[in-house]
């Protein structure tokens, strides 16, 4: 049996929107460092990947490059087809969720009978999601990215000078040598959280895992209660300018759950009406209608979403004359219950499971000891793909079953799409997943509690409090898994909203130097950045966006503004 070929590929385009085309491309064998090409036009690369004996290309950033690869399929005479069983001479077929996340695509440039010849092209980015200068830095390779002046003009048939071919070689090079390191470790799926499942399955055996988390068929009833981490602002700190204050992150959030904590195995079981107590089925998951006002000196804990009369992102305070529906495990249901005055309360069912916290201890402890080893041998390669390994795991679990496709079509030289048909497919075991975010929900939420005459922001896994002092309510440790680690701290700070803030911090020296945290702001907007010009509305240059036009995509430079 012949064996694929994997090689690393990427490509170099024009940013002018009246001449957009690939100028340079170039691949790498994955494991073969030395096995390189390189040329100056797409129709060289697409000759490369159609005599490459059905290779599969990684590239990184896959929805950008796919842009200009679907243009030139459908201009040579290609036809998309939804399904890969539906794949013959002359179609490609992709994978692109209802969200625009680009997973991979099929080419087929021709068929007869069984023979064939293909290329998958995966998305790189899926499983290493680290821009291609920090997968060098924190995979600690011997290169690095390089610079490249990407608005300089180069012809059609632009013959690279060394130091565009040096540029595009430490790209391909750099995604490959990390891809290689996972693929050692026989990590060769395409996504990490796949890796991660695969590589836990084969932890603790298929036998046990099928005997654990046997396929739900209550999915649905149960999806309402899966919610993400705890994100949430201090009101009394929003827009104020801070003095001194604190920041702390948990060792390993989520590994510390899934080792630490009882959670749900086996089959569940349906309960109308309000839940009893069963010390075999311990856990479950309630759904209840009510009206609730959260009490003097408390955080919020609740968020509504699909409920029009609130605002999905925010924490509620009260219900108000509103009758609303929730369906929350039972450990945010301690919290809810400890946190608000809950009345009306009309119980209408769950379900129940029962408990362990082995199941994930051989996983977590395998990666663990190779996270502290390589940490103590200085192996920066493995402690990155430990933490990769250690926080994949969950989401897994978390899978939707009902999926829609973004399916592209040509139009006049341009990549638009349309959605494909609904989908549903296997889930795999939704209640691990809502219950490992519930714990973590659990763990910062109540942290957060114990020091609420302090408490500023917390997001998923940090704190951050005024003053310096290191509080006695915490577990602090810099290692111990679960404790909170004194990540820094800082000389003033302004916070505006979840996920925007800047902190003034403090360095090793004791000067120091400003640390930006803004969702949706790019790294390019950071140097226009001040302490004295980040306020709501205030607008940066340095942003890129996307636009797609005859031939592919071009980044435009826009301003990024903060909105409230």
């Amino acid at each position: 049996m012949i064996k694929l070929k994997l090689y690393t590929a990427d490509l170099e385009t024009t940013t002018d929107e009246n001449d957009c085309r690939v100028w340079a491309w170039a691949v790498e064998e994955i494991g073969n460092f030395d096995n390189w090409y390189y040329g100056n036009s797409l129709d060289g690369f697409f000759l490369f990947m159609e005599n490459s004996n059905n290779s599969v290309f990684y590239i990184h950033n896959l929805k950008f490059d796919a842009d200009f690869l679907m243009v030139y399929l459908f201009q040579h005479g290609f036809r998309h087809v939804k399904d890969r069983t539906e794949l013959d001479t002359k179609t490609f077929t992709t994978l692109i969720s209802d969200k625009g996340q680009f997973y991979s695509m099929k080419i087929c440039f021709w068929k007869k009978g069984k023979r064939h010849k293909s290329v998958l092209i995966i998305d790189s980015y899926k499983i290493l999601p680290f821009k291609v200068e920090e997968i060098a830095k924190a995979f600690d390779l011997p290169i690095r990215k390089l610079k490249l002046d990407y608005h300089a003009y180069r012809e059609i048939g632009h013959k690279l000078t060394q130091e565009e071919i040096d540029y595009i070689k430490n790209d391909v090079d750099i995604v490959a040598r990390a891809l290689a390191i996972l693929f050692g470790q026989d990590l060769t799926k395409q996504t990490q959280g796949s890796n991660a499942l695969y590589d836990y399955k084969k932890t603790i055996g298929q036998k046990y895992f099928e005997k654990w988390f046997p396929v739900p068929d209550y999915d649905a009833d149960i999806r309402p209660s899966y919610k993400g981490g705890f994100t949430y602002l201090n009101p009394k700190y929003k827009n104020v300018d801070i003095g001194e204050g604190i920041v702390f992150d948990v060792n390993s959030l989520y590994p510390w759950v899934m080792y630490e904590c009882m959670l749900p195995y086996g089959e569940g079981i349906y309960f109308e009406g309000k839940y009893k107590k069963d010390d075999l089925y311990n856990l479950y998951i309630q759904r209840f209608k009510c009206q609730f006002e959260l009490k003097e000196g408390y955080l919020p804990t609740i968020q509504l979403k699909g409920n029009l009369s609130f605002v999905p992102t925010e924490y509620i305070t009260s219900s108000g004359d509103e009758e609303v529906t929730l369906t929350l495990t039972n450990i945010d249901l301690e919290l809810f219950f400890k946190h608000y005055d809950v009345y009306n309360i009309e119980w209408i069912s769950g379900w129940k499971f029962k408990s362990s916290n082995i199941m994930f201890k051989p996983y977590i402890n395998k990666w663990m000891e190779v996270k502290i080893k390589s940490t103590l041998d200085g192996n920066k390669a493995m402690r990155t793909l430990a933490k990769l390994m250690l926080n994949a795991l969950y989401g897994k679990f978390g899978l939707n079953p009902n999926v829609r496709s973004k399916i592209p079509f040509y139009d006049n030289g341009i990549i638009r799409f349309t959605y494909g048909e609904k989908e549903i497919r296997e889930p795999i075991y939704l209640p691990v997943a809502t219950f490992v975010t519930a714990y973590a929900r659990h763990k910062t939420i109540t942290s957060a509690q114990n020091v609420y005459d302090r408490f500023i922001y917390a997001d998923t896994d940090s704190l951050h409090l005024i003053g310096t002092e290191i509080p006695k309510e915490l577990e602090v440790d810099p290692v111990k898994l679960g404790a909170w680690k004194h990540e820094s701290t800082f000389k003033r700070a302004r916070f505006l909203r979840q996920k925007c803030y800047i902190e003034d911090e403090y360095k090793e020296d004791g000067s120091s130097e400003l640390k930006i945290t803004c969702a949706g702001m790019p790294a390019d907007c950071y140097e226009y950045v001040t302490w004295e010009n980040f306020k709501p509305g205030a607008s940066y240059r340095g942003k890129k966006s996307p636009k797609h036009v005859v031939g592919g995509v071009v980044l435009k430079e826009i301003d990024f503004t903060i909105k409230m």
